[in-house]
């Protein structure tokens, strides 16, 4: 049996948490998995199938008394293998696997920060301290290898994966434009936390694009965050309170996918989003921007569409295309679908990890 123990913030609702959860909820019988959330505990921790979770309110700032904690749960738990998620909890882990001689590994979910000379220091020490980093794009190695100078032979990766099962598409559920009713209307989704970095305001934007050229849609923003409020002006500033729902928080993505027709992501980073995998496996067409993780999720022109990033024009030009060509989001959907089955299902993100952790104990040994 190997005991691993993984450090993260908290468990709100979130992508990186998810990954977390659905990398401890598939794990074979071999593996126990503990967590340690450093701040706080979450709505997650329902859902998570960990041996126990720990929350330890970190004071701001950095915390010795952290470490301290760290050391003694490794010790009490009898941890094989640290495994963390995030900067802060990278460099806790890093130190109390150092002082308590634990092997440790962390898992980079995207660029973090870097353009903060303190931050990509930290990452370096904390690097330095560790066995293996797993970067869940390319664009996220790079950074680790090229920005925060980490030895090459340390980095590896391993892309986000999913449970295709949940997100399959069904017969019963068709999407709004194809089923055949008279005035039927393309239906648009995002799926994200409504913060600076996902940009809904470009989405915005495009959509004003599409009501000024008479094209007729509806765009459904499910998520919710600190920018609610002024998105909410947006919509009604833009005249597209009858086109823009802001639905907030679901708790059923997997249902609501299968009414779309067409799903969106214009986020100016991203690591390698689940929302974007779990769209593209209920065989929707994606309308992505070409940012981090995004090319190697959504083959331009095959599964959807990559746009730059804060160009609203070209971001309403593709949803004008999906929008106007059925048969063109059927071929892309399923498209999709196939991409995401191959390449990104839970099961193959699993393995590769309980390997990597062989390997590491292995070598530790």
């Amino acid at each position: 049996m190997i005991n691993v123990l993984h450090i993260i913030l908290g468990l709100q609702i979130g992508g990186l948490e998810r990954v977390v959860i659905d990398l401890i909820n598939n794990y074979s019988p071999g593996i126990r998995a503990f967590v340690v959330c450093l701040e706080d505990g979450g709505e997650l921790e329902t859902s998570c199938r960990a041996s126990r979770v720990y929350v330890l309110h970190k004071p701001p700032g950095i915390s010795m008394v952290t470490v301290k904690h760290l050391y003694s749960l490794v010790r009490e738990l009898r941890i094989d293998l640290i495994h963390t998620h995030n900067p802060s909890p990278h460099f806790y882990g890093a130190l109390a696997g150092f002082l308590a001689r634990i092997p440790v590994v962390h898992t980079k979910h995207g660029r973090n920060y870097p353009n903060k000379i303190k931050k990509v220091f930290l990452n370096r020490v904390a690097g330095y301290l560790t066995r293996k980093i797993i970067a869940v794009s390319g664009n996220a190695a790079e950074v680790c290898i090229c920005v925060e100078k980490v030895s090459p032979d340390k980095v590896m990766v391993i892309h986000n994966g999913i449970d295709t099962g949940l997100y399959a598409p069904t017969t019963d559920s068709l999407p709004t434009s194809q089923k055949e009713t008279q005035d039927s209307v393309c239906t648009i989704a995002i799926v994200a936390r409504l913060s600076p970095e996902k940009d809904h305001a470009i989405l915005l934007a495009a959509c004003k694009l599409l009501r000024d050229r008479q094209i007729l849609f509806r765009l459904i923003i499910i998520g919710d965050g600190p920018l609610r409020s002024k998105l909410e002006q947006s919509v009604r500033e833009y005249g597209l309170t009858s086109r823009v729902e802001i639905a907030g928080m679901c708790n059923d993505v997997a249902n609501q996918l299968r009414r779309l027709d067409i799903f969106v992501l214009c986020s100016t980073t991203e690591g390698i989003s689940l929302t974007l995998l779990e769209a593209m496996a209920t065989s929707i067409p994606v309308v992505a921007t070409n940012v981090g993780g995004n090319p190697e999720v959504v083959v331009d022109g095959t599964t959807g569409f990559l746009v730059p990033a804060q160009n609203p024009e070209l971001l309403a030009d593709r949803l004008s295309l999906l929008i106007h060509d059925k048969q063109l989001r059927k071929i892309m959907g399923s498209a999709g679908r196939k991409r995401v089955e191959e390449h990104f299902d839970i099961r193959q993100t699993v393995r590769r990890y309980e390997e990597l952790y062989q390997d590491v104990l292995r070598s530790a040994r």
